[in-house]
């Protein structure tokens, strides 16, 4: 066999390898394709190029390049999905600075807590029109929180959940500051504490710059 039968044989294992997909239904405003290095069987992983359109442009405004992601194939078909332990789509809109913007999301991998999904958050700039990178609230999404956090719109506040093992459960709670969160509240439930009936829920609240905490014993679910 030829030198040139074997790069045609490489190159289009290479190319049956790699993944597009289209979400069209993540925003009334933006399309969005997705281009992922390989997908084999249900998993895709690798390098994830994104293409951000405005609804019917046949041009993309923006093109964010990742060098590595993990979904499943099913992730990549889901919208506004964020169940805790379960799958999670792979972008979301949604207005993380309650500026009024739509920010962008876009799942990196599985780096959050227990193997989760995890997120690069890219905040809206109006000054450019395009989404820029966003480390403070990038954290909220990676480490020891479970995925994707939570967005309180009525009150402007974030929710991110963590856990260790299967009885230390925490929620805290962030407002948003100088365009960034700020951690206001720390809510954790103890039921490793020797009393088979009632769970230890300390709380944390920033109050006037300081933290106050308070601790209560609750009845165990049963």
């Amino acid at each position: 066999m030829t030198k040139a039968f074997f790069l045609i044989l490489l190159l289009s294992i290479t190319l049956s390898a790699q993944r597009k997909f289209e979400i069209k239904n993540a925003s009334k405003n933006y399309d969005v394709h997705v281009e992922v290095g390989r997908c084999e069987g249900e998993s895709c992983s690798g390098r994830l190029k994104v293409e951000l359109f405005k609804k019917s442009a046949p041009k993309p405004f923006q093109v964010i390049n990742l060098d590595e992601t993990e979904f499943a194939v099913e992730e990549a078909q889901l919208i506004d999905s964020k169940g805790m332990y379960n799958y999670q789509s792979i972008v979301f809109f949604e207005d993380y600075n309650f500026d009024g913007a739509a920010d962008l999301s876009i799942r990196d991998g599985n780096n959050s807590g227990y193997g989760g999904p995890s997120y690069r958050i890219y905040l809206f700039s109006p000054r450019t029109s395009k989404f820029v990178f966003s480390q403070p609230f990038t954290d909220l999404g990676q480490g020891e929180y479970l995925g994707m956090f939570q967005i309180d719109r009525r009150r402007k506040k974030l929710r991110a959940y963590s856990k260790s093992g299967c009885c230390l459960h925490r929620m805290d709670e962030f407002i948003v500051v100088g365009n960034r969160p700020k951690k206001i509240l720390e809510v954790l439930e103890d039921a490793t504490i020797a009393d088979e009936k009632r769970v230890r829920v300390t709380t944390k609240r920033l109050i006037k710059g300081r933290w106050r905490t308070t601790v209560k014993y609750v009845r165990r679910a049963k």
